[in-house]
């Protein structure tokens, strides 16, 4: 499995990097970065996460941004570094679209977030915010994946630029909604990145983790072919058909498997450091 020409590894975060408890092994992780630093390599973290998070667990351990890149947002966010080099930010009057139509449909989503950098905003009509006396909360696990989100009551209150809208439904009941942004002449030009796992995330048609991948590419002088990725969901699909080396998680869903051969699996899945125990065998430091 060595392969000492590669010179860029990334990695999906949910069901890949991170085990199903949302952690991972730090004392590995600072190991395969040391190694990486050594070497003059990189390390991507590709997610449909919000930055806010990517940094909250990894920048302890590249506070100089000298080996750790980001595609955040499913590719509407890519910062080499400590630089950004794009956003891909939604046209406000599809934003407002959206915006006004959600609360519509029947069913209606079950959670509505719209993110964009280091800021997430939750209309207050959703049944995952909820309102205890003076205190509105999130139910769920949601403030893991957007610490520093804000209720809102109207449009006019989201006041950053937004780059992705985070969904979803309760028994994966959002087709509605897909036939409509499909459908819907305001709403051209948006996309949803197929997880599989019942979210939907609207960005805009440029922006997938691939096409942050080839601006790190082109900012980094790197071939896809000196390019290692790690996913588990069919939104890391792109990103594995772009690199030259892509691996997935045995844990990852039937669809994408049926893409792959057995080699291209990870050594262990991601409840046992599947992709960091795969890099280190590929360094072979």
């Amino acid at each position: 499995m060595t392969n000492t020409n590669l010179r860029l590894f990334a990695a999906d975060m949910d069901g890949t990097l991170l085990d199903n408890d949302n952690a991972f092994n730090r004392r590995k992780f600072a190991e395969v970065i040391g190694i990486l630093r050594r070497q003059q390599k990189k390390f991507v973290i590709a997610t449909g996460n919000q930055t806010i998070r990517i940094n909250k667990m990894f920048l302890p351990f590249d506070s100089d941004g000298q080996v750790i890149s980001m595609v955040a947002e499913n590719g509407a966010f890519v910062q080499n570094g400590q630089n950004l080099l794009h956003q891909s930010i939604i046209d406000p009057i599809k934003t407002k679209r959206i915006y006004d139509l959600l609360p519509t449909l029947n069913p209606r989503p079950t959670l509505v977030v719209f993110a964009g950098k280091d800021a997430a905003f939750a209309p207050t009509w959703q049944e995952s915010v909820q309102v205890e006396g003076t205190r509105i909360f999130f139910a769920g696990t949601i403030d893991d994946f957007y610490p520093n989100w804000v209720p809102i009551k109207a449009f006019a209150e989201i006041n950053v630029p937004i780059d992705k809208i985070s969904l979803s439904w309760t028994n994966d009941s959002g087709q509605g909604f897909l036939d409509l942004l499909n459908s819907d002449p305001i709403l051209s030009g948006l996309r949803s990145p197929i997880s599989g796992f019942g979210a939907i995330d609207i960005v805009n048609k440029n922006a997938d983790k691939a096409s942050g991948l080839q601006l790190l590419a082109k900012e980094l002088q790197i071939r896809p072919a000196e390019m290692a990725a790690f996913g588990d969901g069919l939104n890391d699909l792109e990103m594995l058909q772009y690199v030259g080396h892509p691996y997935i998680m045995p844990n990852s869903q039937d669809e994408l498997k049926s893409y792959f051969n057995q080699d291209q699996y990870t050594v262990s899945d991601n409840n046992h450091d599947g992709v960091l125990d795969t890099i280190l065998k590929l360094l072979d430091d």
